[in-house]
């Protein structure tokens, strides 16, 4: 015959471990915390998932810049003025060494970056005209 606790017998028997031996009391809840832990074969399968989702997510990513690409190219064809500007320039420059002379040895590293971005599209007049055709066979 199984005698189930109700919470509060439960925290008071876990409160009367504690005081009896904390030590004991924290061991046996490290173990179950031990026991509780995913095995490696599920570790494993998560890891997959999540380099699969990833994958997915860059797929969906690549996905919508080429419909963002593709709707303002259809707006650019039905408007009557365009006003763009776009700025685009990604520069990186590093360098190390290492210089040596009678006085000494000197190690050296430096970088430099430089991020400009900018894109600004105005579209003024030409309305869009989106028909949708369908052939019916009677």
């Amino acid at each position: 015959m199984a005698i189930e606790l109700d919470d509060v017998t439960q925290a008071a028997v876990a409160a009367l471990k504690f005081v009896n031996s904390p030590t004991s009391f924290l061991l046996s809840a490290f173990e179950q915390t031990v026991s509780d832990r995913p095995d490696s074969d599920k570790v494993e399968d998560l890891r997959e998932e999540t380099v699969k989702r990833e994958l997915e997510m860059r797929m969906a990513e690549a996905e919508a810049r080429v419909a963002q690409e593709l709707a303002i190219a259809r707006r650019i064809e039905t408007a009557d003025e365009v006003e763009m500007t776009e700025f685009f320039e990604y520069a990186g420059e590093g360098h190390a060494g290492v210089k040596a002379n009678e006085s000494g040895v000197s190690v050296g590293v430096s970088g430099a970056g430089r991020r400009i971005s900018k894109r600004k599209f105005i579209f003024k007049g030409g309305a869009i005209n989106y028909e949708a055709t369908s052939q019916q066979e009677r």
